[in-house]
């Protein structure tokens, strides 16, 4: 802590002075104020006058910080959604095409399973044709 006196004018000689009051918060962070003071002021009263002017400085600090990071993870956030939404749209581009292969399939299947009915219908009527054919032969060759 360090203080220096700066006269205001001459009328002022002998009463309450100007003085600049410099305060190193922190490393680096150094307050400069100028109040009207008393020289003989008490040293914990100048601290907390410090202090009053440090403390709304710090506050003010630290909510800008605050709504930066804010702002970072709102950003951050975005984004994440944007690349979630892009993966949601091709997993259901995939599913329309996965359904509509399956459907392929399960026509194909279908088409395949009716040839091989109509093919065992035909099969059976040709079977029952044929011995009915090899009766009324068999019946001829009987005759003669």
């Amino acid at each position: 802590f360090t203080s220096f006196r700066v006269p205001r004018s001459d009328s002022q000689a002998g009463e309450k002075k100007g003085v600049y009051l410099q305060y190193e918060v922190k490393p680096g962070f150094t307050i400069r104020r100028c109040q009207n003071i008393d020289p003989a002021t008490d040293l914990k009263k100048l601290k907390r006058i410090i202090a009053n002017c440090v403390l709304p400085q710090n506050s003010m600090l630290k909510k800008v910080q605050y709504l930066a990071s804010l702002v970072k993870r709102s950003m951050e956030l975005e984004r994440r959604r944007k690349e979630l939404r892009s993966q949601i749209d091709i997993a259901i581009e995939e599913k329309r095409y996965l359904e509509n292969e399956q459907k392929k399939r399960n026509e194909n299947m279908s088409a395949r399973l009716q040839d091989c009915i109509d093919k065992d219908g035909i099969t059976d009527v040709d079977k029952s044709e044929i011995e009915r054919l090899e009766k009324n032969m068999a019946i001829a060759t009987n005759l003669t």
